[in-house]
């Protein structure tokens, strides 16, 4: 047998090898998973509890009128973390959630469903955009995708992907306007504090004034008495 054979073969072993060690390992975590008495949310690492997390929203009762809607949920690190050792906080989210997804929306559904979850209740918040008609949808899960619901579905992706980009414009507009405001701000108070430093200057001097007018008079007038 060649150098090239045995490295080969050996190479072929390791990474059957390593491809086993690492389904294992993803194994006994899922296992860990299904059984919470084995595991504590607080002990995994934060990409283990957003596998957790994402695993226990997306086994989440869905009506099936939201079968062909397209969802966006954004869910920053901070909401992660803040769920991780939180536990009240992430019964919240979820229950939230479970909430939205149970909603029959019957024949006319949403063309987007956006919903942002961050580290407290009151900076999570979600929208709807546009109505569409709920093809393929008749009261029961047993509807089959078809081409043309397919082709529907690609240019609703296409129509989802241009209102982010148009949302992230005016975002970005939003933030130069304010800026610019905060600008235009800063340069009122600047001329408003120059103009009040200036009033008090002059009169000031307009005090010295009559004050030197004052002293000038006085002095005179003991002259004519002398």
């Amino acid at each position: 047998m060649d150098v090239g054979s045995v490295y080969g073969s050996y190479y072929e072993t390791a990474k059957s090898y390593m491809g086993l060690r690492k389904e294992e390992k993803q194994a006994r975590f899922a296992e860990k998973v299904t059984d919470k008495s084995q595991v504590s949310s607080e002990d995994m690492t934060l990409e283990e509890y957003k596998a957790y997390f994402n695993e226990k929203m997306n086994s989440l009762y869905t009506h099936p009128s939201q079968r062909n809607r397209n969802d966006i949920i954004d869910i920053t690190d901070a909401a992660y973390k803040r769920m991780q050792t939180d536990p009240e906080y992430e019964k919240k989210i979820l229950d939230a959630l479970a909430k939205n997804k149970a909603v029959n929306f019957g024949n006319y559904i949403p063309q987007i469903s956006y919903m942002h979850i961050d580290d407290t209740y009151e900076k999570c918040y979600g929208y709807t955009q546009g109505m569409k008609e709920n093809d393929g949808y008749s009261g029961s899960s047993s509807a089959k995708e078809t081409d043309a619901g397919r082709q529907k579905k690609a240019r609703q992706k296409e129509l989802l992907e241009e209102y982010l980009e148009k949302r992230a414009q005016m975002k970005e507009f939003q933030q130069e306007a304010l800026e610019e405001k905060i600008a235009k701000q800063e340069l009122e108070r600047s001329r408003l504090t120059k103009a009040w430093s200036s009033k008090r200057q002059m009169a000031a001097a307009t005090n010295a004034y009559e004050s030197n007018v004052m002293t000038e008079t006085s002095t005179g007038s003991n002259s004519l008495l002398g």
